[in-house]
């Protein structure tokens, strides 16, 4: 059995109700601000209570050994009360650097004989990842609309469901359903970024969201580090993903029906089959379209 090493409180407050209370102020002055950019973040990405509650996240989450093979359980013999300092002391000197992650292929529900890849970052690699997420997220998610509901706060597939069930009764009975095939591997970097900088000007975060995105998968004993894509497997992947994709919401005409978009998948609801068909060639024009913005 595992031992369970829980952070003494700071300060009256516990890590992890600090590091809440930093992503409240963070979603406060972007939800204030709808055109700030963020130029302070990293010291906040290798804060001690950031990194630990960011191991919490990861160690909850389970998952298998990265190509370093090490293992959640080693990590904690090893002692979880020094791996934040470990990690803070990297990321603050600029001395991190992650691995490339392990590339393994899983089946893909509802397909037979088909897999899937998927990319497994080494679970320092994940808790770097999951503290970067931490301090990104709150700035993001001020701007997502009420379309998209796939990997975020406090908002699951129940929720999308209801929505169709609302606009069906409403009577949009045509239904446009649709998914962005190979969304994460098809992602441009550039394009990524530039979603990214949007509300992000720190440099030095900036420089390492583009580390991770170019740390490459592992297959076969072949490292490729491919230039677009932001690995399925990733603890910030679906988060980036939405960045991405959030130029579709924004973009979107509700002339062409209610979207409900789920991460990668897209429903669409519509009055008349007119309305479904401008819809679905609708899709491919916003999600190609260069244009951030």
């Amino acid at each position: 059995m595992s031992a369970r090493v829980a952070s003494p409180a700071v300060g009256g407050r516990s890590p992890s109700e600090k590091v809440r209370a930093l992503q409240h102020a963070l979603y406060r002055a972007a939800k204030a601000d709808p055109g700030r950019r963020f130029h302070a973040l990293m010291d906040k990405v290798f804060r001690r209570d950031v990194l630990w509650r960011a191991w919490a996240a990861v160690r909850a989450n389970s998952g298998a050994p990265g190509i370093d093979r090490t293992t959640l359980g080693e990590v904690e013999e090893y002692g979880v009360d020094r791996l934040p300092g470990e990690l803070a002391g990297e990321l603050r000197e600029g001395r991190y650097r992650p691995l490339p992650a392990r590339r393994v292929f899983i089946p893909k529900p509802g397909v037979k004989d088909e897999r899937r890849p998927l990319s497994v970052p080494t679970v320092r690699d994940r808790v770097v990842q999951a503290a970067m997420k931490i301090v990104l997220e709150p700035a993001f998610e001020a701007d997502m609309l009420p379309c998209s509901f796939g990997f975020r706060p406090r908002r699951a597939a129940h929720d999308a469901l209801q929505v169709l069930v609302e606009e069906h009764a409403r009577g949009r009975r045509w239904v446009v359903e649709t998914d962005i095939a190979d969304c994460f591997s098809a992602i441009g970097h550039e394009e990524l970024m530039r979603a990214v900088e949007e509300r992000v000007c720190d440099q030095l975060v900036l420089k390492l969201l583009r580390v991770i995105l170019h740390a490459g998968v592992m297959e076969d004993g072949q490292v490729r580090r491919p230039v677009s894509g932001t690995p399925q497997g990733g603890v910030i992947s679906p988060l980036l993903c939405n960045v991405y994709l959030h130029r579709l919401d924004r973009s979107w005409d509700e002339h062409d029906g209610v979207l409900v978009r789920y991460c990668d998948d897209l429903v669409v609801m519509c009055w008349s089959r007119s309305q479904a068909e401008r819809a679905l060639c609708s899709v491919p024009g916003v999600i190609e379209s260069p244009r951030v913005a």
